[in-house]
């Protein structure tokens, strides 16, 4: 199956994204939506706008390097002149640089101190994009929801404010499923949700890990899949897919971190390829894939805060697909999937057709 191009063409935006595009360049903004509102694309097609009228002083900049190298592939197709930055880069290796123009991706994953490092650097305007949910690293940082942001701007100086309320990616099935999963959600519309995709999620028990990734390379190689997500919840475990993937020959990219000894850290992202793609549910923030395989799906942590940051990083994880969902366990199926009702997903490989 090809891969969807993922970039939105500027005749297929609704009259809520063309009135973000449309707005001036003279006044900064914030724009907010749920996840697969097109926010990242409107975030392009922002910087396109600006280089075409404006000049090239400009960056955009996002918090995860992966996000990173998909919007940079992103770029060329835009005629974009400018390499996009993640956030670590620009703040420790450039040290903060100033342009007329900030864009900045997944806002509601920085803390007011970074967020003021980018108003700090933006000698014209800033425009902000970020989820209407709150950030998956909350407990671990403290970071700023979209809709609190105006609060750090005294009175009449606030930007303006956006609000985007379609999703176009995620297929009303997942949705039904990962509304049990998901925290600090809108209130539940089903109009909300666009795409013509109906692909039933498949929540699919094996008795181990190994035999999990064994499905997955059956699967992806019985249905040709060429847009492929396998998100795990650590790096270690990540590294342990990855070596088990090589064992059947898959061709694949990874990503992990060694945060013990940054060497062995690997990263061979590549988003100008048809490989399957191997992060973490945290790598995966902000991308998106026609088939995501969930394997290795094990209980949360009894920590508190940890709990709340894994299940949010969890939703992340099943709303990256805009087609088909896998998620895969051994054992019990644990909290807060074990929520979600039986009716909403099937627990074939494929479906099952009856002998006449």
């Amino acid at each position: 199956m090809a891969k969807k191009d993922w970039m939105i063409r500027e005749s297929e935006l609704d009259d809520d994204q063309i009135q973000i595009l449309q707005a001036t360049l003279d006044k900064s903004c914030v724009v907010s939506g749920c996840a697969g509102s097109g926010k990242s694309v409107l975030a392009l097609i922002k910087a396109q706008r600006i280089q075409k009228e404006k000049g090239d002083d400009y960056q955009i900049i996002v918090f995860t390097k992966a996000l990173c190298s998909y919007m940079n592939s992103g770029r060329e197709l835009l005629g974009l002149k400018k390499q996009f930055d993640y956030h670590w880069h620009w703040k420790n290796r450039k040290n903060c640089p100033s342009s007329d123009y900030i864009i900045v991706d997944e806002i509601q994953d920085f803390t007011k101190e970074e967020i003021f490092d980018f108003i700090h650097a933006t000698k014209r305007n800033f425009f902000f994009f970020g989820d209407t949910a709150q950030s998956i690293y909350e407990g671990l940082k403290t970071t700023i929801p979209v809709k609190y942001i105006n609060r750090l701007f005294p009175f009449g100086k606030e930007p303006k404010d956006w609000d985007l309320y379609r999703n176009y990616r995620l297929p009303l099935p997942v949705a039904k499923v990962s509304k049990y999963i998901g925290l600090d959600l809108d209130a539940w519309e089903e109009n909300v949700y666009k795409s013509r995709e109906r692909e039933i999620p498949r929540f699919l028990e094996y008795p181990n890990m190994e035999e999990q990734i064994k499905a997955i390379v059956k699967i992806v190689k019985n249905l040709n899949l060429t847009d492929v997500g396998i998100l795990l919840p650590h790096n270690q475990i990540v590294e342990e897919t990855s070596n088990i993937l090589n064992s059947y020959d898959l061709s694949h990219e990874a990503k992990w971190e060694d945060k013990s000894n940054w060497r062995n850290s690997v990263n061979s992202l590549n988003f100008n390829t048809t490989n399957p793609k191997v992060m973490t549910y945290h790598s995966a923030k902000g991308l998106q894939f026609e088939a995501v395989f969930l394997p290795c799906i094990t209980h949360l942590s009894d920590d508190e805060n940890r709990k709340i940051s894994e299940q949010k990083a969890l939703y992340v994880a099943m709303t990256r697909t805009y087609r088909y969902l896998y998620v895969m366990y051994s054992g019990v199926l644990p909290y807060p999937l074990s929520n979600v009702p039986k009716e909403l997903y099937k627990t074939t490989e494929i479906d099952e057709v009856e002998e006449i």
